[in-house]
């Protein structure tokens, strides 16, 4: 199991515990120091995959020692004797307790890092990446038909849900208590979105503002190591950009990288923003013959929970790891500061539970196997505070652009944002012309196009439509997805599949995302069950892409 789970000879195998009733191990990338593991202490066991930001804080509050998160964590539960603590560490981590008679799995307050569990012939099995159950010698993957609808209709699983039946993610901000003598399972949770108390008495949007930047760049803050190589996914929006801004300057060498076709809105906007910085930027272009290729084993490396067409910029990990070993990620920095969720019909806990956690989330988890990601817009204070303030203030991004305006003006007083091509504090007229340009440009483009002109359009970093149909993708998609022995036969119609990549292929219609999903379905199947693609070598052999 341990062995399906490395990715590549940098990560570091921690030794194989065992009793006669255990079995646990664990391999990294070695890039956040916990120590060998497992820590040992009054009979207990723990691993921690991940870390926590508030150590020091932990530390004094339950005048605890630890110089690790893994041993700090089972000083704290040992001086407890409960896990009422752990609404308290503020983190990114999954963790796993033993104490002989009981086996505790945990999950940090949003659930982000990922771990997976069954119970199997009455034990339980857990792992951190669904084809570790591979490995398990009584395991026989069956794949559930509930999956294979909810990824075709959405995009991405739902709620605790997996590939294969019996296989449950662990939820957020729970632990899971598995009983070895009784075999039997219970759950609970200790904390919950409806904790986060509205804010009450006088509203001052100055105040607000400014507490809002304050909390921010704390959170940014905490998240930089002086001794840690730390990177940051600059693009046009505003989340990257306020992480930048909010990195101190005294911080160097910072490095931030930018990926798209030359020329687009991303890369320029992006490279204006890291100049006021100073920081070493890298562009790194994206084109049509190179994108698809790359990501053929990422899907074994996802477990097949991302489809191919979101896997951006994953082309160039090897690129980042020259240059860092832990990237500040905006990720969801508009749901949680711009309110984007808001006034959905569904409640924000259960939009960052489900398109967050289980979606955009899944990039990051894929990253993982080579790049640490921080989430700075996920710091505990930051969100408590961010949700308690009234949504008519959160809406449309209202009190987020304040903050920015005010905390960091140079980066976005004058600096467009990509979303809408001007600056955030535009007018409505300025801002109602740009949309009408920017409608002009589109109908401009789709004419041009049916007369076979390729008119160019800055406002998108990639043309995946396009790029399916040129050569090596256009190729493999139709060998793999027209192949009378391919395996997503047995879950889905052939003849929708044969239909949508006809009509596709021959430019009748846009059926890139469709396509895109049904050849990562088809991947993960042919990776679990036959054993295939599971490494990109594996493309040279077969004669499906030109390593040279």
């Amino acid at each position: 199991m341990r062995n399906l789970l490395k990715h590549h000879e940098d990560y570091v195998d921690d030794e194989l515990y065992c009793d006669e009733t255990w079995y646990g191990s664990r391999t990294h990338l070695g890039v956040i120091d916990q120590g060998t593991q497992p820590f040992v202490a009054n009979e207990h066991c723990a691993w921690l995959e991940g870390e926590f930001y508030n150590q020091d804080e932990l530390r004094a509050k339950y005048d605890l020692t630890g110089a690790t998160d893994n041993e700090l964590l089972l000083n704290m539960y040992n001086a407890t004797k409960s896990f009422d603590f752990l609404r308290d560490i503020d983190g990114c981590y999954v963790a796993v307790l033993y104490d002989k008679k009981k086996v505790y799995l945990i999950a940090d307050r949003y659930g982000f890092k990922p771990l997976y569990w069954k119970k199997l012939n009455g034990d339980l099995v857990w792992s951190s990446e669904l084809k570790g159950f591979l490995g398990h010698v009584e395991f026989d993957p069956v794949i559930d038909p509930v999956a294979v609808r909810e990824f075709f209709k959405a995009g991405h699983l739902f709620e605790e849900r997996t590939w294969f039946d019996g296989v449950t993610l662990l939820p957020p901000a729970s632990v899971l208590t598995f009983d070895m003598e009784e075999s039997s399972v219970e759950s609970w949770k200790y904390w919950a979105w409806t904790d986060i108390e509205p804010m009450e008495g006088r509203i001052d949007e100055r105040e607000i503002a400014d507490e809002l930047g304050r909390l921010f760049r704390q959170s940014v803050e905490g998240m930089v190591g002086t001794s840690e190589r730390v990177g940051i996914s600059l693009s046009g929006g505003l989340d990257s950009r306020a992480i930048l801004a909010a990195v101190p300057k005294k911080y160097e060498p910072l490095h931030t990288f930018t990926f798209g076709v030359k020329g687009c809105d991303d890369m320029i906007i992006a490279a204006r923003v890291a100049g006021i910085r100073k920081s070493h930027h890298h562009a790194l272009e994206l084109n049509p013959h190179y994108w698809l290729m790359p990501r053929i084993s990422r899907v074994w490396k996802s477990d097949g929970l991302l489809s191919l067409l979101h896997m951006h910029g994953l082309e160039f990990t090897d690129y980042y790891r020259q240059h860092m070993d832990i990237n500040l990620s905006g990720f969801l920095g508009d749901a949680v500061l711009g309110g984007a969720y808001i006034s959905t019909g569904v409640s924000v806990e259960s939009r960052v539970r489900n398109r967050g956690r289980r979606f955009i989330n899944q990039a990051l988890v894929l990253l993982e196997d080579t790049i640490i990601q921080r989430r700075p817009f996920f710091d505990n204070r930051l969100v408590a505070f961010m949700c308690s303030i009234p949504e008519e203030l959160r809406r449309k991004s209202h009190i987020y652009k304040k903050m920015l305006l005010l905390t960091f003006p140079e980066y976005f007083a004058e600096i467009p944002w990509q979303k809408t091509g001007v600056p955030i504090n535009s007018s409505k007229q300025g801002l109602a012309l740009m949309t009408t340009k920017r409608r002009a440009v589109d109908i401009l483009r789709r004419v041009s196009r049916r007369i076979g002109f390729a008119f160019r359009d800055r406002k998108g970093y990639t043309d995946y439509p396009e790029w399916i149909r040129c050569e090596p993708a256009r190729s493999f998609f139709e060998r793999l997805l027209l192949s009378k022995n391919a395996l997503y036969r047995n879950y889905i119609l052939e003849e929708n599949v044969r239909a949508c990549v006809r009509l596709h292929m021959s430019g009748k219609e846009n059926r890139a995302s469709q396509l895109c999903e049904m050849l990562t379905f088809e991947l993960w199947l042919q990776q679990v069950f036959s054993g295939k693609y599971r490494n990109i070598s594996e493309l040279a052999v077969d004669g499906d892409y030109d390593m040279g």
